[in-house]
């Protein structure tokens, strides 16, 4: 579902009667007591506080969907929840108003209890309307967020400070102790297909019958900018496959190296990948990552355009004695 990431972690919780309510905090030997703090007539566990108090059955029926949440009380809460969301995504389909309210009711009953608890605020039920009107608003607030960055083809390369060539992140080693192998690297996108391809290749390789000395692989991506990501991973593992100790990887991606160069945050598509890249960087003799302009990089981009279009894949390793 297309929802706040918090309420994901919520609901996952929720389900498997992972929240901490006071009977579970008692299942786990804390002493405390089980009295409901927003009604005081009932044990609070996950079917009392968002079904069965009081307070949580006016904010069902009080709110849009008209919800009696105290029928059917032999129903599980698991049940119960997945229940209203089949019928609502069975009516309306998926990620639509109906079941985002029902989502957000449960958040807001959440927030209430807790601001009870250890805020000591009164809890009436024009508060729990005013936690899921927020919830709401910032549900909205995500669903008008088209993730612009990742949407790109191309990322913004706005920043000038370094000529083409002088921007680098170095992953391992020193410079000046032996020569040293280059490959270019380039990534390919679809934005309507999503297809993405990545195409590296091995430069300044004689060989017969124009045999290249590289690779080329189909995926499917988010953006440009994971495509890049992917193909530095790739080319990398090629190149330690091949026996090279010695490399310097040529991109037109300024975003690629900025986030080497970085530990804040991203998104979550790119962070493992990252990670792997710096992991594997590390075990080179010498291990760097240069922007270039992108007529430097035309004929990786040329592999890598076709392996998106044509999904074409293939992988060339040189032999030994052609390595540093």
């Amino acid at each position: 579902m297309n929802i706040l990431p918090k309420w994901k972690l919520f609901l996952w919780k929720l389900l498997h009667n992972g929240i901490a309510t006071k009977v579970n905090l008692g299942r786990r030997g804390i002493q405390l007591s089980m009295t409901c703090d927003l009604c005081g007539a009932g044990e609070e566990d996950i079917q009392h506080l968002f079904r069965f108090c009081d307070i949580a059955q006016q904010v069902w029926r009080s709110g849009s969907l008209g919800i009696h949440s105290e029928i059917n009380e032999t129903m599980s809460f698991k049940e119960w929840f997945m229940f209203y969301v089949r019928l609502f995504q069975r009516q309306d389909g998926k990620n639509i108003p109906r079941c985002t309210y029902f989502i957000s009711t449960l958040w807001g009953l959440w927030l209430a209890r807790n601001n009870r608890i250890f805020r000591n605020e009164v809890t009436i039920v024009s508060v729990v309307f005013a936690f899921i009107k927020i919830g709401l608003d910032q549900h909205g607030i995500l669903q008008q967020q088209r993730r612009p960055l990742v949407r790109l083809l191309h990322p913004p390369e706005g920043n000038t400070a370094f000529p083409p060539g002088f921007f680098t992140v170095i992953l391992a080693g020193v410079e000046d102790r032996g020569p040293i192998s280059t490959i270019v690297i380039d990534g390919s996108w679809h934005k309507n297909t999503r297809n993405a391809g990545m195409g590296w290749f091995l430069e300044n390789q004689h060989i017969p019958n124009d045999r290249i000395l590289g690779g080329a692989q189909a995926r499917t991506a988010e953006s440009t900018l994971q495509a890049e990501v992917l193909v530095c991973l790739l080319s990398l593992r090629w190149a330690s496959q091949a026996g090279i100790g010695r490399v310097t990887s040529l991109s037109d991606s300024h975003r690629l190296v900025e986030l080497l160069h970085s530990d804040a945050a991203m998104d979550i598509q790119l962070i493992w990948t990252l990670a792997e890249i710096r992991r594997i960087g590390k075990t080179f003799n010498w291990c760097c990552i240069n922007k270039v302009d992108r007529d430097r990089v035309q004929d990786a981009h040329e592999l890598a355009k076709a392996a998106s279009t044509y999904l074409v894949s293939f992988s060339n390793f040189p032999s030994s004695s052609n390595c540093s």
